[in-house]
């Protein structure tokens, strides 16, 4: 097993326990990141709907245009159904804050799950009204999702040209010389001193490794010489 094999496997066997550390990390965070987002533009949309009174198509609109969402708004006192039955109910319950607000991951009857964000406006003179943020959950997590491939795809990236970069420093600073003067040692073992003497490239112990070889080479060179004159 060569020098640059058992390196090789060290970086890969790095490099694949960090891209999975890095990977459940980034994924969990970049999904509340999504689901924050989310609620923040639901909140806003509410916000601008209380505030100025658009009508929910409109408010709906504009808030389609930061996140997919649908807004649908009734009277606190009209039955409802469903997503929007719950939520009334729970709103209702709450109701003792100054503007109860409701977040909340519901099962949709017809499958998958739904990000709702729902608040009850109040008005002098006009009956309570509950305003609900519909967004589908798949849609935020695969926006969450397709940001993790381009970060981990970007890491992968970057690990390859390191990976590159480092096999290139490592075959021209150790593996080259060594196998260099691996060459030159048998060649002097059967005392064929015709090979031109290492040169060294730069300073650093390899270096100094090859300068100490090629003075025990012209050591043994004399030493021969003078046992075959003798």
């Amino acid at each position: 097993m060569g020098l640059r094999f058992k390196f090789n496997l060290v970086l890969v066997a790095i490099f694949a326990a960090g891209f999975s550390a890095v990977g459940i990390f980034a994924d969990r965070y970049l999904q509340n990141q999504a689901i924050d987002d989310a609620k923040r533009a639901a909140q806003m949309v509410l916000d601008v709907s209380a505030i100025t009174g658009l009508d929910t198509k409109i408010s709906g609109l504009l808030g389609s245009r930061l996140i997919e969402m649908k807004l649908r708004s009734f009277d606190a006192s009209e039955p409802q159904s469903g997503i929007d039955g719950e939520v009334a109910q729970r709103l209702q319950e709450a109701r003792g804050g100054m503007r109860p607000e409701l977040v909340e991951v519901f099962n949709h009857a017809a499958g998958g799950k739904r990000l709702i964000v729902a608040r009850i406006l109040r008005q002098p003179d006009v009956p309570a009204r509950i305003v609900i943020v519909n967004i589908d959950h798949k849609t935020v997590i695969t926006t969450a999702r397709l940001a993790l491939t381009t970060f981990m795809s970007s890491l992968a990236a970057v690990f390859f040209a390191a990976f590159f970069v480092l096999n290139l420093m490592l075959d021209r600073m150790i593996v080259r010389p060594v196998a260099e003067m691996a060459r030159q040692a048998d060649a002097v073992s059967v005392g064929d001193f015709s090979i031109a003497e290492f040169k060294p490239q730069s300073k650093d112990e390899i270096s100094v490794l090859g300068i100490a070889f090629n003075r025990m080479r012209r050591s043994t060179e004399e030493a021969i010489k003078l046992l075959r004159g003798g």
